[in-house]
Formats: structure tokens, C-alpha cells, sequence
């Protein structure tokens, strides 16, 4: 990223003591970033790394780790802390990492381990000799996918920064100040709406660890935690995926939030009821919309351009238009390829379900994939149909089935605290707001949540519908209540 660290050198030129990474205990301004970004530079140089993995937790040290590496023209592949250690093999062996940087001890050492010098952590060296040919990409960054096996997207400098412009473009007039970054800095969005995109607009970031922002897992968040590190940091923009905006109404904590000025909200379908409640409570939430292989922002609502149950309007890098199956194709803003499997098409097939309104908002119905087409031949996003009874703070999960069937079924993960007549009263009542062919006609309930574990949701959380359906349909389709 050689553009964005000149910019951070000019800002430290300009602006001598401003801020750049803050923690509660920290702070780094932009001279000392810009100074540090250099030596750490230097270290990876003098190690002769070409291509480095990063295994490890959120810091002041990850963000100079990764300016550093790509500003020297190295590779550098996060390495997600919830992928498995199968995974985590994959995504060596797949992305040829010759180094891997961690601040923890690592599974997999194959060569001999370098402290660093410049940061809080170790090199742990592969005996693998990664490809000499110099990449057109700067970053590999891999999702799990529905299938659970690492997928690498490989971006290129312009890609990103041609994304980091145009977010800092359509967020000038909100004047925001500190962001918070409280998703995993292997997460692409956060790493790139949120390291690259404060900086390049010389703002702060306030950087703990994720635990102590209040995600103490890939799937479990505390609200209250979370507010009071949003009261004390001062900050006043953060990226939240929804189930983490549920979390937040439902805790009443939007007194302590009242310093946030911008709360961006992605990564899955946002129920609109949810976004008017959060905006009733006086919570600046805005959706937005992006994939990994788009760089993750295609497009996004704004304080001077919101309308609820859209996305937004695609961002300016992004061209997006909809294909005859209803399907999203985004240009303008593309990864390289799969690694091992390149190039990408100059245009990406999303995979989602969508159009476009009269007045140029995006709306995300679901996924292509997932449409259920009943036996009466109506196509239905189940992901639209859930979102409606996700709004309501008592369903934790949800999943529709009727593939084929006259009408729709679920499957509903309630606690025992709402009984089998309230739900038949919240199920009617939800149904009201429903089309006659995507109202859900029979369901069936369970207390057991959704898990990893239980192999109904993917390592980065997304439904293993299949399973689901294997484990639940009958019951639900008959309106009988799951053990």
C-alpha cells in the first residue's frame, strides 16, 4: 500500500503530533507511526520475506505490520484466529507463505522462529520456497465459503485504494472523527474500511483486542462491554455486522453510544424494522453492501443518501448492474482471482439476488443459491422472509424452508422464556407484512442455537442451510415442536 503510507508521511510532515493508533493505555501519532512503519519495513526486508502470513490478534502491531510488508511489495495473507487448524494448513499450503508473523504460539512451525526486533511477536519461517514471479496483488485474503474449505481472493493495491477514495469521499460531509475497529483485523471490511480508510483520511483508530471490545468470539458479543469501550474511546464510527446491531437494541444501550456519529452495518441482511428501531433509539446506522472478491464496499447508505431497506447507492468505484435472473454483477471493483485460479472475469458474478430502485438504491433480496421456488412456482429469498422476524429482539436464529412445497415452514431458535402461544401470536402478527405466498405457514422451535459446533453454521457464521433442512424440515413442515 506505498500510497497510503506516503500518505501517512505527509500527514506527519503536516501534523507533527496528531494521532494516528490509539488504546486505552497507548498512542501512536502519525510521525511515530510513519517512523515505525520504516523500521518494520526494514526488518521484513533484511529477512527476505516475500510472502507473510499475519496470525494474530488485533493491535497497533498488525496494522504497522501489514503497511510495512506491502509497502516492500510483499504479499501478505491474514490469517483468520477462528479458522481451524485444518484451515489454517489449506491457507499456507494454498498462498506459497514463506513467514508467518504471530503473537502466539503456532501450530504449525516447519523452520526456525526469529523474534522481532520491531514488534511484539515472532517470524515463524516455512521451509516452502514461495513463487519469485512479483504479483500483480499485494493482498490474499480468504473466506471460508458455505463449504468450509479457504478460498484466497487476491486484491491489488489499485482495487483497494480505488475502494478506500471512494468510501472517504462519500463520508467527508459526517466530519467523523476516532474510529473503533472491533471486527478482526483479518476480516477484509474492517482492514479496509477501517485501518486504510481512517488513515488515509488522518483520522484516529482506538485498537484493542476484540475480547475487550466486547466480541469475545466469532459468535458471541457483549453490548454492554461494547458501549462502554464506544463512551470511554470517544469514538465515533464502527463497522457492526447485524446480529451485533440486534444485540445493541435489544440491551438499550444507546445512551452511551450517543457520541457515534456513523455505525456502518454489513456482512448479511439487515431487517428494516431493526434499522428503524435503532434509529429511533437516535443510533446513526447505516447499511451497506460488499463481498470479498469486490474488495468489500460496493455500495453504501450515507447520512445524505439513506433509504432503509436498501444498501445504498453504489459507491463510485463500483458499477453495478442486474442480470436477467435477478442476479448482481459488480465491475470497477475486482480481485486479481482465486489464487491458483486466475484471472477473475473483469465483471463478478455476486452470487446475489437484488435490484436496483427508480432513484438508484441497491437492494440485497438473498442469495441466488438460496431462492426457494415453492410448488406454485413463486421464487423466494428465504434470507427477505427471515429478516422480518429477526427484527424481533425474542428470535435469536431463524431458518425458512419450501423448496418445492406449498408454503413456507421454519425453524425458529427461541428461549423457553417465549412460549409456544406467543410465538404462534408473534408468527401471525409477522405474517401480516408478508406477501400471501411468503408467509410462514407451519414451524417448529428449538433452544439449541445454531453452531459450529453443531455444524449448522460455517467457521465465520453463515447458515449451513442444507443441514438445517436435514435436521428440522419435517418437524417444521408438519408444525411439530423439535426436542
Amino acid at each position: 500500500m506505498r500510497q497510503l503510507v506516503k500518505r501517512i508521511e505527509q500527514f506527519a510532515n503536516l501534523y507533527t503530533d496528531r494521532e494516528s493508533l490509539v488504546s486505552a493505555g497507548a498512542q501512536l501519532s502519525y510521525q511515530t507511526l510513519a517512523q515505525r512503519i520504516h523500521s518494520t519495513r526494514d526488518e521484513l526486508q533484511a529477512l527476505g520475506i516475500r510472502r507473510l502470513g499475519i496470525y494474530a490478534t488485533n493491535s497497533f502491531d498488525w496494522a504497522i505490520l501489514d503497511l510495512a510488508a506491502s509497502s516492500a511489495d510483499i504479499v501478505v495473507v491474514p490469517i483468520p484466529l477462528f479458522f481451524s487448524a485444518h484451515q489454517v494448513e489449506h491457507l499456507m499450503n494454498n498462498s506459497f507463505v514463506d513467514h508467518i508473523f504471530t503473537d502466539r504460539d503456532f501450530p504449525f512451525a516447519s523452520g526456525q522462529n526469529l523474534a522481532s526486533k520491531t514488534l511484539q511477536g515472532e517470524y515463524v519461517q516455512r521451509n516452502i520456497t514461495a513463487p519469485r514471479t512479483l504479483p500483480d496483488y499485494c493482498k490474499v485474503t480468504y473466506t471460508s465459503g458455505s463449504t468450509g474449505q479457504p478460498k484466497g481472493a487476491c486484491l491489488g493495491e489499485g482495487t483497494m485504494m480505488s475502494i478506500v477514495t471512494s468510501l472517504s469521499e462519500a463520508l467527508i460531509p459526517s466530519q467523523l472523527g476516532r474510529h473503533l475497529a472491533l471486527l478482526p483485523f483479518a476480516t477484509l471490511l474492517e482492514n479496509v474500511a477501517g485501518i486504510y480508510l481512517a488513515l488515509w483520511m488522518g483520522r484516529s483508530i482506538f485498537i484493542e483486542t476484540p475480547d475487550q471490545l466486547g466480541l469475545s468470539s466469532n459468535h458471541t458479543f457483549d453490548p454492554h462491554m461494547f458501549a462502554g469501550q464506544i463512551k470511554a474511546s470517544r469514538a465515533e464510527s464502527v463497522i457492526l455486522l447485524p446480529q451485533m446491531l440486534k444485540l445493541i437494541v435489544e440491551a438499550n444501550v444507546a445512551e452511551s453510544l450517543a457520541g457515534l456519529k456513523f455505525m456502518a452495518v454489513g456482512g448479511g441482511k439487515v431487517a428494516p424494522d431493526l434499522l428503524l428501531k435503532a434509529q429511533a433509539l437516535g443510533l446513526p446506522v447505516y447499511e451497506g453492501y460488499g463481498l470479498t472478491e469486490c474488495g468489500s464496499c460496493v455500495a453504501l447508505n450515507t447520512p445524505l443518501a439513506n433509504r432503509v431497506g436498501s444498501v445504498g447507492k453504489p459507491l463510485p468505484h463500483a458499477q453495478v448492474r442486474i442480470g436477467d435472473s435477478g442476479e448482481v454483477f459488480v465491475t470497477g471493483a475486482a480481485m486479481t482471482g482465486y489464487l491458483q485460479d486466475m484471472p477473475a472475469p473483469s465483471e463478478i458474478a455476486t452470487g446475489d439476488a437484488g435490484f436496483i430502485d427508480t432513484e438508484g438504491f441497491l437492494h440485497i433480496t438473498g442469495r441466488i443459491k438460496n431462492v426457494i421456488i415453492s410448488s406454485y412456482g413463486r421464487n423466494i429469498s428465504p434470507e427477505w422472509v427471515e429478516s422480518y422476524f429477526l427484527a424481533d429482539t425474542r428470535i435469536q436464529q431463524m431458518a425458512v424452508f419450501g423448496e418445492a412445497q406449498p408454503h413456507l415452514s421454519a425453524v425458529f431458535v427461541v428461549s423457553d422464556a417465549l412460549n409456544d402461544r406467543e410465538l404462534q401470536e408473534l408468527v401471525r402478527t409477522v405474517n401480516e407484512a408478508l406477501p400471501d405466498y411468503a408467509k410462514v405457514m407451519a414451524w417448529t422451535r428449538t433452544a439449541k442455537p445454531f453452531s459450529v459446533d453443531q455444524n449448522t453454521l460455517t467457521s465465520n457464521g453463515k447458515m449451513r442451510r442444507d443441514v438445517i433442512a436435514q435436521k428440522y424440515f419435517e418437524l417444521a413442515y408438519k408444525g411439530e415442536v423439535a426436542a
